[in-house]
């Protein structure tokens, strides 16, 4: 059952689980580990949290899962890890330095204060969160403002010090986003109309991410995002194709790839149980649905990783 990943749905139900103390400040969390939190195991099974996550992998090598992506990750390297998402891991070995920084929704909304956060920094967006390896210079740059950012966490707290991290979060994630566009497995060509995403496309996607969080309950449905945005379908999957290359059935088609390819790989559900999870009423139904969007059927997916 999907129930039996683990899902941490605050900070504080991630740090009770690992007996770790609580974070100093409500919806953030800054630190640089050199040990896994299942030590001394090497491996992190499968679980979901409900925040924005960033690790910079400083030493160490090891198979990283986050949703969908599977990668053999080596140090220098920078893991995303968007809410409500699948994630595990297996180490190599115990020479591990990780720099971690996690925020929630709630500290986005109410520090970061990004108009349109989900587009501005698409790396969180879940089926383009795919980690890669970056070099040494562009880790020491990343680090600066990581470490700019920890020691006003680490120092005793002022009236100013969550705005201070905040603006100098905002600095790490562009920072992130310039080396993701550079590296991205899924990056495509820059297309600058695409880009300017006005408030309803952005909505969109928020609500699309946003119900993520249980997969087995989203209604891939255009027309349920359509009223609940309060417009007619063809216009939003209109103003979609217009400001992002894609209609509003092909976010749905690319999303629900996304869950499936996360069920397949990270799970030992049955082809049969995720079809159900995803609201296939036949689990032929979503076998041909699968083939058609990957030409390689669950199985056949579920083998190859």
């Amino acid at each position: 059952m999907e129930n039996d990943v683990p899902f941490f749905e605050t900070h504080d139900d991630f740090f009770k689980a690992v007996n770790m103390p609580p974070s100093k400040y409500d919806g953030l969390y800054v630190d640089v580990l050199d040990k896994l939190w299942t030590h001394p195991s090497l491996e992190v099974p499968p679980f979901k949290h409900n925040s924005y996550a960033i690790k910079l992998l400083l030493k160490g090598e090891g198979v990283m899962r986050i949703g969908q992506w599977k990668q053999n990750l080596k140090a220098p390297a920078v893991f995303i890890s968007p809410p409500n998402q699948i994630v595990s891991c297996e180490m190599a070995d115990y020479n591990i330095l990780e720099y971690t920084m996690i925020v929630s929704q709630e500290f986005v909304e109410k520090y970061l204060k990004s108009k349109h956060f989900i587009s501005v920094f698409e790396y969180f967006q879940a089926e383009k969160s795919a980690p890669f390896v970056i070099t040494d210079d562009e880790m020491t740059d990343l680090i600066k403002v990581f470490d700019y950012i920890n020691d006003e966490y680490k120092a005793e707290e002022k009236s100013d010090s969550l705005e201070i991290m905040a603006s100098a979060i905002l600095i790490f994630y562009m920072k992130i986003k310039r080396l993701y566009n550079q590296y991205s497995l899924e990056n495509e060509p820059e297309n600058n109309e695409a880009k300017k995403i006005d408030s309803l496309s952005n909505r969109f996607l928020t609500l699309l991410h946003e119900d993520s969080q249980n997969v087995e309950n989203v209604d891939y449905n255009i027309s349920y995002f359509a009223s609940k945005l309060a417009v007619h379908p063809n216009y939003l999957s209109s103003k979609l194709k217009s400001e992002t290359g894609k209609t509003a059935k092909e976010h749905l088609d690319t999303k629900l790839i996304h869950s499936a390819k996360t069920l397949l790989q990270q799970t030992d559900f049955s082809v049969k149980e995720i079809a159900f999870k995803l609201n296939f009423k036949e689990s032929a139904h979503f076998v041909n649905f699968f083939k058609k969007q990957t030409a390689e059927t669950p199985n056949e997916f579920r083998k190859a990783y």
